[in-house]
């Protein structure tokens, strides 16, 4: 009886908008079909590139940006720029700024100032975060900084940085919904476009260059409902929020979102 009456109540509903994971957005989509044909809006999971190329003119400023994009909320956001593409020329010094940056990130009591980072939202996923980092190391990743449970009361880990991961590895191409950094290295446009696509995701893409025609042929080839040029979040309630490929079909924010609550009708 009572799942008649909520298939009944389901009818009822004309449109659908959820944000979480990809696996659930899919199973509602399923359900859509189901019922009564609801339109369904997801804004899912990401595996977010941050593309950084040699041109750049401060690097210090450009890694504490990188290293915000993922240590920001402990890493539980799902835009974070949890892959970093730095041009191979710069590699080596631009990682050891960001290991730096990283440095002033730690994680702490969220109502202590001097906590960047708070705990993990639960004990799953501290665990399901831990698992990850052990499949980097095992899968060959470098691991350079972080990488174990900080003891004491509170699910805390710190910020961790993960250098020569390839796209083959775990830890390239799966959420981990945490504060882990995977760094990869390019040495062209083509194959930073070519790493920053291959991926089930499209929610958020950034880039770093001071060439304005790389930053326009580089934008309309990433794969991705909205890029950051020379910062990371950016945007306000103007702009429309939203992921393409599996990260969903929706937009949140602008006159855009409003358009998925509506119906267009014809009268002639």
């Amino acid at each position: 009886h009572t799942v008649g009456k909520a298939l009944a109540l389901s009818m009822q509903v004309d449109c659908l908008a959820f944000t979480g994971s990809t696996a659930v957005g899919k199973q509602l989509m399923q359900y859509a079909g189901q019922s009564n044909l609801k339109r369904v809006y997801l804004e899912c999971g990401g595996k977010s590139p941050n593309l950084v190329f040699a041109d750049c003119k401060d690097l210090d400023q450009v890694a504490s940006h990188a290293a915000a994009a993922i240590f920001h909320n402990q890493g539980e956001v799902c835009i974070a720029g949890s892959r970093l593409l730095v041009e191979n020329s710069i590699r080596d010094d631009f990682v050891e700024r960001v290991l730096k940056a990283a440095q002033t990130m730690q994680p702490g009591d969220p109502l202590d100032p001097a906590s960047f980072m708070g705990a993990i939202v639960d004990e799953a996923q501290h665990r399901r975060i831990l698992d990850y980092i052990r499949q980097g190391v095992e899968e060959g990743a470098r691991l350079r900084s972080g990488g174990q449970a900080i003891d004491g009361p509170g699910l805390f880990i710190p910020p961790t940085v993960f250098d020569g991961v390839t796209p083959q590895m775990t830890i390239g191409r799966e959420e981990i919904f945490g504060p882990v950094l995977a760094v990869f290295g390019f040495d062209s446009e083509d194959e930073a476009i070519a790493m920053a696509n291959d991926t089930p995701y499209g929610l958020a893409a950034g880039l770093w260059s001071q060439d304005i025609d790389r930053i326009m042929r580089v934008t309309r080839r990433l794969q991705s409902g909205q890029v950051f040029v020379n910062n990371w979040a950016g945007g306000d309630q103007t702009m429309p929020f939203g992921g393409v490929k599996q990260s969903g079909n929706g937009r949140d924010k602008s006159h855009h979102s409003l358009e998925e609550y509506s119906e267009l009708k014809s009268v002639w």
